[in-house]
């Protein structure tokens, strides 16, 4: 499960987008947190840095992304230049803050702090809003405001990256989505044109089709518009009618059979498990023990040993 998505129509300039976050991070002083404190796909981007505090102000480069963050120590106080307006605020520990794509922004803060932050490509947003039947969402820049649904997505986010070293396809493109129809419904200027409508529940004609896909190609980087071009829905509603149906996300859902299926070569062969991690879609050996301790409660060697004697 690689954590560069390539299969999505966003990621002609995806490289360059990426590269431009990083230096953004680096601009004002950014420092890792973990080894994996980066990871990106082609519509979203996540990290998790500290800072020292800034004494002077710092001319940080313009985004091509919508910015997102929760700040996770503190409080401290920000003056930022955002567009050329001036803000002042005393942010909180949990507190998070939105920047629009495109603006030009100036920092200063007066301690250190550390950050979980997104970077939302701006294109993929419009297109989210599209969908929804919103004619013109504009962003409203905010520092200093609770968002409970925001900071557990981006929470969520950043504790897969530095718990696996990277994110999952089908992860990434659900939280996107999350995070757009959040940034869109409470922290946008917008023109309701009208709201989809309910996506109902698969049937069982979809869903076969949809695990048809994944026994077949269970060993690729399969996305969200891989399976729900399977389905033969949008991404958007696929997401909403396959949790109707099944009863959890896709994601956790895909995350499950990779797991039984590798639970049964463990069992069925003396295959090494690093191929076991590559035949299940895993990109590392690594990565795989760690998501297999994490959904069965022991690493894939012990399970192995437990399930044979």
């Amino acid at each position: 499960m690689a954590n560069l998505a390539n299969h999505h129509q966003y990621s002609r300039d995806t490289d360059a987008d990426i590269s431009s976050a990083k230096d953004w991070i680096c601009s004002l002083g950014g420092r890792p947190v973990r080894t994996h404190s980066f990871a990106a796909s082609s519509v979203l981007a996540v990290g998790h840095f500290r800072f020292e505090g800034l004494a002077e102000e710092v001319a940080a480069p313009e985004l091509p992304f919508h910015y997102i963050s929760v700040t996770l120590s503190g409080p401290l106080r920000i003056e930022a230049r955002l567009g050329g307006e001036k803000i002042k605020a005393r942010v909180l520990p949990g507190q998070s803050m939105i920047i629009a794509a495109g603006r030009s922004n100036v920092w200063r803060w007066d301690q250190p702090t550390e950050e979980a932050h997104v970077f939302l490509r701006a294109d993929f947003l419009k297109s989210v809003a599209n969908f929804v039947g919103i004619g013109c969402a504009e962003i409203s820049d905010r520092i200093a405001f609770s968002d409970t649904s925001l900071r557990h997505t981006i929470l969520a986010l950043a504790d897969e990256m530095t718990r696996f070293g990277s994110v999952s396809t089908v992860f990434f493109d659900m939280a996107a989505e999350l995070l757009a129809r959040r940034v869109l419904f409470r922290h946008c200027q917008r023109d309701l044109k009208r709201l989809a409508g309910s996506s109902g529940v698969l049937t069982a004609k979809q869903l076969r089709r949809v695990l048809t896909l994944v026994h077949d190609r269970l060993e690729d980087d399969i996305t969200l518009d891989d399976l729900a071009g399977a389905a033969g829905l949008s991404r958007f509603h696929f997401v909403r009618a396959f949790k109707a149906a099944v009863g959890k996300p896709p994601h956790r859902w895909l995350v499950g059979l990779r797991i039984e299926r590798a639970k049964e070569l463990l069992i069925d062969s003396d295959t090494p498990i690093i191929d076991v991690a590559a035949q299940v879609g895993f990109d590392s050996q690594s990565h795989f023990g760690q998501v297999f301790l994490d959904q069965v409660g022991m690493c894939p060697r012990e399970w192995r040993r437990n399930a044979l004697s």
